[in-house]
């Protein structure tokens, strides 16, 4: 693209989405740092079980995720600003304290805490970050918006792993000193440059209950969708604890090469997320999202059947196609059907089926690892067998969201 055409592509978002898109960066870095080798520490260092392993993550699931219907119900009730600097700084302060706890050698029950209280933190973050997309732009550039957004946390994995692997290597309380000093930077840069972003709370006239917010009426479209969504991010967690014990300490790459396919994964978003988004605009996002589910499926049997660094570059660069064809449509359509005033309970509501199905899916990995080792193949093929699933599942729902819905239309007109 030529640098005219990247101006005039930059000017038809409002400037506050690129400002979010760089906090997104740099949060993402502060992420990506530390948290792919936390269950090598954990398992290395610490001596813990692939089943413990996967049971901690199991408990940070049901944490997280209920929290993150939380921050998307104060999010609409307060709005989006407050909430996200407050959520960074003491998330930043909580890395810290890992890094400490760490260096002080205190074992796996205060790191665990601490982890699970930033996650708390980061499911506030989420659901008022991903609500503030929708508030900045128009329904029709939501896909695009999205896609944005999801370059800018990917470039922020392109740049963290390489140095955790680096870190890792030689000291692992560095890594959540660096994702403390980068979390930190994400929060003042929301602050500084967000500040005045006009709350979007709850539509006139209503009220927050909870009884409205457990309710199944009139919110079928988002809970099936979100059901769906559980399934696939599943499939999709197994790339960070799952994917990282196999290839490390049973395909016997090193820490190096596990933050070069982080790397590359990173990148591979970074540069082929918006072509990809574009491309793809003539589909449904019902369709979008079954394609990825089928392509996730052949990603993780592919990196199931082999065992080398050279084949898992290859399975890396498959796992990442399905990502580029997943994460954009999964979040314009929850935007798409929220009802005025709701954006942020209906990113609630996805928060809570992606965070509950990405912690969960350590959990199941580290399950079907210990019961299928050493023939890993077929712990795999579940994993393929459960994307599978979920792309039959997209398929019947293009039938039930109305067309108007489903659809990115900015680049159709």
């Amino acid at each position: 693209m030529k640098p005219g055409g990247i101006i005039n592509y930059a000017r038809k978002f409002d400037y506050r989405l690129w400002i979010l898109a760089l906090g997104w960066v740099a949060s993402a870095v502060g992420f990506s740092l530390s948290i792919p080798f936390i269950s090598i520490y954990f398992h290395s260092e610490l001596g813990i079980s692939l089943t413990g392993i996967g049971l901690f993550f199991g408990l940070a699931a049901l944490v997280r995720a209920g929290f993150q219907g939380v921050g998307g119900e104060l999010s609409d009730r307060f709005g989006r600003y407050h909430l996200m600097v407050t959520a960074q700084i003491i998330r930043s302060f909580i890395f810290l304290m890992m890094a400490l706890s760490v260096y002080r050698g205190w074992g796996f029950y205060p790191v665990g805490g601490l982890l699970i209280l930033n996650s708390i933190f980061g499911a506030f973050f989420q659901p008022a970050a991903n609500a503030t997309v929708a508030d900045l732009v128009d329904r029709d550039k939501r896909t695009e918006a999205y896609a944005i957004t999801r370059v800018a946390g990917n470039f922020g994995w392109a740049l963290g792993p390489a140095a955790g692997g680096f870190l890792a290597a030689n000291s692992y309380h560095l890594l959540f000193i660096f994702s403390g000093a980068m979390t930190m930077v994400s929060s003042i840069i929301i602050a500084v440059f967000l500040r005045g972003l006009k709350p979007v709370g709850v539509a006139a006239g209503q009220r927050s209950r909870l009884r409205d917010i457990l309710s199944y009426r009139g919110h079928e479209l988002i809970i099936r969708h979100a059901a769906l969504l559980f399934l696939l991010y599943l499939v999709m967690s197994q790339l960070i604890a799952p994917f990282s014990l196999y290839a490390v300490d049973f395909a016997g790459i090193t820490e190096e090469q596990l933050g070069f396919l982080f790397t590359l994964n990173g990148l591979l978003v970074a540069f082929l997320q918006i072509p990809t988004t574009r491309l793809l605009s003539r589909f449904r996002l019902t369709v979008q999202l079954s394609l990825g589910a089928v392509i996730y499926a052949v990603a993780f049997f592919w990196i199931g059947a082999t065992g080398t660094f050279f084949l898992f570059v290859i399975g890396i660069i498959l796992v990442t196609t399905g990502e580029n064809f997943v994460s954009p449509p999964a979040l314009s359509i929850t935007a798409n059907l929220a009802p005025p005033g709701r954006t942020g309970r209906y990113m609630g509501i996805y928060g809570f089926s992606v965070t509950f199905g990405w912690s969960l899916g350590p959990l199941l990995g580290g399950l079907l690892m210990e019961w299928a080792k050493p023939d890993f193949i077929y712990s795999w093929g579940v994993i393929a067998a459960i994307a599978l699933a979920a792309a039959v599942g997209f398929g019947c729902l293009t039938k039930q969201i109305p067309d108007d819905l489903n659809r990115y239309r900015e680049i159709n007109k």
